[in-house]
Formats: C-alpha cells, sequence, structure tokens
C-alpha cells in the first residue's frame, strides 16, 4: 500500500509546475520522465516495482496460491518498470528511436500486459478477494485488455494523437487493480488475525485444565 501511495504521489508531483510545452493528452508519462523534476516519476515506477514482491508476500501469508504463473508475471511487471526506471526513452520529435527507447517501450508494454494476466489468474486463485471485489479486478482486467489495444492504436496507426490520455488511464486502471487486490489481503490478514484470538484462549484453557477437563476446554 505504501508503494502505491508513494508511486501516485511522486507521479502527481513530477506534473505540476513544468510550464508551457508538457500536455499530459499528448506526452506520456515516460516524456515527462526527461523534465527536469523527471526523478519524481523514476520515484513511482521503482515504487510499484518494489510493490509487487511485497503483495506476493501478502498474498501468500493470506493463503493465495501465487507460486507458477502469478509469480512469473509480477516478477515481470517488476522488472519491466525497474528496467524502464533506468533506461530513459527518447526526447518526444525524434524520428527515429534509439536502442535504449526501444528497450524502455518494450520493457514498458510488458509490464502493462503482464499485470492483468496476473490479476486475472490471482482472482481466480485468491479466495480471499470475494465474489465482488473478484468481479471488480476481472472487470478492470478486461478493462486493461480495451486500454493496451487503445494504447497500440494511438501509438501507431493513430500518430500518438491523445497517447498521454490513454496510457494515464490504462497505468491508472492497473493501479487500480493492485489497490483492490492489497485491500482483500488486509482483510484476509486482518480475518487470520481474528480467528488466531479467538481460538488462543481455548487452546490455553485446555492447556491449564489439563487432560481431567478436557470436556470443558472443548465447550
Amino acid at each position: 500500500m505504501l508503494g502505491l501511495v508513494t508511486a501516485v504521489v511522486a507521479t502527481v508531483v513530477g506534473h505540476i509546475g513544468l510550464g508551457p510545452g508538457y500536455d499530459p493528452l499528448e506526452l506520456t508519462i515516460s516524456d515527462y520522465a526527461l523534465s527536469n523534476r523527471g526523478v519524481t516519476i523514476e520515484i513511482a515506477m521503482v515504487a510499484l516495482a518494489i510493490a509487487a514482491p511485497a503483495l506476493l508476500a501478502g498474498l501468500r501469508a493470506a493463503g493465495a496460491a501465487v507460486r507458477g504463473l502469478p509469480t512469473v508475471l509480477l516478477s515481470i511487471w517488476s522488472a519491466g518498470l525497474l528496467v524502464a526506471a533506468i533506461i530513459p526513452t527518447d526526447p518526444p520529435g525524434m524520428s527515429t528511436m534509439s536502442t535504449a527507447a526501444l528497450i524502455h517501450r518494450y520493457t514498458s508494454v510488458a509490464a502493462f500486459v503482464a499485470l492483468p494476466i496476473a490479476a486475472a489468474v490471482i482472482a481466480g486463485r485468491f479466495a480471499g478477494l470475494g465474489g465482488r471485489m473478484g468481479a471488480t479486478v476481472r472487470w478492470l482486467c478486461v478493462s486493461c485488455v480495451v486500454g493496451i489495444g487503445a494504447l497500440w492504436y494511438v501509438a501507431f496507426p493513430g500518430e500518438r494523437i491523445m497517447m498521454g490520455l490513454v496510457e494515464r488511464g490504462l497505468v491508472a486502471v492497473e493501479i487500480t487493480i493492485l489497490t483492490v487486490i492489497t485491500v482483500a489481503v488486509l482483510r484476509a490478514t486482518r480475518r487470520h488475525i481474528a480467528v488466531d484470538r479467538a481460538i488462543e484462549p481455548l487452546t490455553l484453557v485446555g492447556a491449564v485444565s489439563g487432560p481431567g477437563h478436557r470436556g470443558s476446554a472443548e465447550a
């Protein structure tokens, strides 16, 4: 949760007070990372990347089956964000893309694609989501598929028109997915703690009473 909040706050700070020439509807978040406040965008990406393994650990602790595909896909999300934070894209207006910009683009795409697939698998394996939250995650994953398709269109046939808006919408949906799953993990953990606290006094009574009082301890 701390990683998600840090990412959102840092991204907002990175968009404030840059002056003319910076249009969030046209320029991507990666373009903003080249500004004089670009370090805040990099902090946001690193925060999200670190949050992914923390979420995996939380899911395991809450009893979710995350071995295999969910772990691999969330690792791709995390690694993709880290690489994109380290290797910047080219400045806007370049006629040809450098090798660094290509690496940045396709690691970002890999992260965007990996997260909704991971979330869809987790929604089917994590009972702690419940019916309503599980359905919410699935609908958000469908929205991501639409967003990825729209991002491809504006990046190539659409000649980058409104690309900043489409990308930010996709990022917002993916952060929402992570938030919903994180809240579900917190709820599941609290339920486990409540159950443990309810069982502990009964266990203590049984230990103090001894074998001769087993019946009352069980009651």
